[in-house]
């Protein structure tokens, strides 16, 4: 059954979905296993940042690509502490756990998106998937997340919140910037010293058309 596109809406980040079948990649992580403090101060200087762009007298094309570039300088200090982060819930280094999240995330595939490759950490996960036009990129989420944190709260004998509710959410632009976040993606484990080489991780997956 289809969904109700929201073309644009925002929380705390910005979210967009354009009409057509669109490549996302979407990193969400683990309640819990960011401090709220630090989160809260690196907002702080993307938006200080923002606002600075904003007011500038750059025309609106450039204002674009520099609040989009401060939008990945964000992503990117948020993932390095994921990474390197040695506090916090990381319920995902427990394999049994990290399967549950592989297999709903497969779930959906040739059906409301293509999938084209993933990654489970021990705190956060990284998906790139083609998002079929008819389908909310927000109710995909939505699904794969209760899903997954009902069988693992079962896994782990808890109640309460699993996945923090806000995910980061990027269309992918062009190939060269999908052969990078790709690269990126699969090598996230051995950027965090899980593995010495993306293949030797376990819970990471990469449809065979775009193997690098």
């Amino acid at each position: 059954m289809s969904q109700k596109i929201k073309p644009f809406y925002r929380k705390d980040l910005p979210h967009f979905q354009p009409p057509d079948d669109t490549v996302f990649f979407v990193t969400t992580r683990l309640d819990g296993s960011l401090p709220k403090e630090t989160i809260d101060r690196l907002n702080e200087i993307r938006d200080n940042q923002i606002r600075l762009i904003e007011a500038s007298n750059s025309s609106y094309q450039e204002k674009r690509v520099q609040i989009d570039n401060a939008h990945k300088r964000f992503f990117g200090k948020y993932d390095d502490l994921l990474d390197n982060l040695t506090i916090g819930n990381n319920w995902l280094k427990i394999p049994a756990i990290a399967e549950i999240i592989c297999n709903s995330i497969h779930f959906f595939d040739n059906q409301r998106y293509e999938l084209i490759c993933f990654t489970v950490l021990s705190n956060h996960i990284h998906v790139i998937f083609e998002v079929k036009k008819e389908y909310a990129l927000y109710g995909i989420m939505q699904s794969l997340k209760s899903f997954s944190a009902r069988k693992a709260n079962e896994l782990l004998d808890r109640n309460g919140q699993f996945w923090q509710h806000e995910s980061y959410d990027r269309v992918v632009r062009d190939a060269d910037e999908l052969s990078r976040i790709i690269l990126y993606t699969l090598n996230n484990p051995v950027k965090a010293g899980l593995c010495k080489t993306w293949e030797d991780w376990a819970f990471s997956y990469i449809n065979p058309k775009y193997t690098p």
